[in-house]
C-alpha cells in the first residue's frame, strides 16, 4: 500500500537509464508513457519528463507496474524537462 507524503507517493522508485550502443535503452522509474511513435518516446518519471528521440524506435518491453520500459532503434537524443505529469497513454497505478 502506498502512502502519500507532500503529494508524492512514499514508494517512489529511483529512475535509471542504461543505453547500449545507441540501439537499446532500458529505463526504470517510469510512471507514464505520454506519447510514442517511430521518432520519439516521451515518458514521465518521478524526476520529470524524459524524451528519447531517434529513428525506427520501438517499445519492446513495457511493465508499468514495475516502472520498466525498453526502447530499441537508433537513439539520437535523450532530453529531460521539469514538466509536471499530464495524462498519458499508459499509466502506472489506478489514477
Amino acid at each position: 500500500m502506498e502512502k502519500e507524503m507532500n503529494g508524492k507517493a512514499a514508494s517512489a522508485r529511483p529512475h535509471s537509464l542504461a543505453l547500449e550502443n545507441r540501439e537499446r535503452a532500458a529505463l526504470t522509474g517510469i510512471n507514464e508513457v505520454l506519447a510514442f511513435d517511430e521518432n520519439q518516446v516521451i515518458l514521465m518519471t518521478e524526476s520529470g519528463e524524459i524524451a528519447l528521440t531517434g529513428e525506427n524506435l520501438h517499445v519492446t518491453r513495457l511493465m508499468l507496474e514495475e516502472g520498466q520500459l525498453t526502447v530499441e532503434g537508433r537513439l539520437d537524443g535523450i532530453f529531460y524537462t521539469q514538466r509536471q505529469s499530464r495524462r498519458g497513454l499508459f499509466r502506472r497505478g489506478g489514477k
